[in-house]
């Protein structure tokens, strides 16, 4: 049995932890996720406490907790990740291994959590576009673009069942069942630009 990640949240919003929640909860990995509102002493007696491999900090909550600075051994086996919802200093931002922007969308979080989480070892830096072959990835661009079955039949020459096929393919692998999730993931694995959306 796969043993569950721990993490560790300080952060006294309930909504912002519900939805870390949320958003770790897509990425297919076993979590065991600890919460705490605030610091009480100082961050290396509470790391030391709850041992985790991950921490999502609230940066105001941690101002005075540092208690000196990051060289006490219990920092080299836990990533921290500084959650902001405001511009931050480079000062504040070299505190963290990495940063996470609160008020960004859906999408962009899920991408970031995912790179922390390859940062930290627990999700592979092979991209999941290697396992579709060069036709799927040519089918995902033009659903991607807005092509409809019968229009990407036409450019590739291909019968519409075909297309169908490559689509229930790409679904299968990717997890992903909607035109604009696809679309999404096709500008975040470079198949698209952001900016060829709504060309044809």
């Amino acid at each position: 049995m796969i043993e569950a990640v721990k993490i560790l949240l300080i952060e006294p919003s309930y909504i912002i932890k519900e939805g870390l929640r949320s958003a770790l909860g897509r990425l297919n990995l076993s979590f065991r996720i600890d919460e705490v509102d605030e610091v009480k002493e100082n961050l290396v007696l509470t790391l030391e406490k709850f041992t985790p491999r991950i921490v999502f900090a609230n940066h105001r909550a941690l101002e005075t907790k540092w208690a000196g600075n990051r060289s006490a051994a219990v920092f080299d086996e836990v990533l921290l990740v500084g959650m902001y919802n405001e511009k931050v200093t480079l000062f504040e931002m070299a505190r963290y291994d990495e940063v996470l922007c609160i008020e960004e969308n859906k999408q962009q979080i899920i991408s970031s959590l995912q790179n922390i989480l390859k940062k930290a070892g627990l999700l592979s830096n092979e991209s999941e576009t290697e396992n579709l072959s060069e036709r799927e990835r040519e089918v995902l661009r033009f659903v991607a673009l807005g092509l409809t079955n019968n229009e990407i039949a036409e450019r590739l020459f291909i019968s519409t069942f075909t297309v169908m096929t490559h689509r229930k393919n790409i679904t299968r692998k990717l997890g992903i069942k909607t035109v604009s999730g696809l679309t999404v993931y096709a500008i975040l694995n470079k198949i698209i630009e952001s900016g060829e959306v709504n060309v044809f």
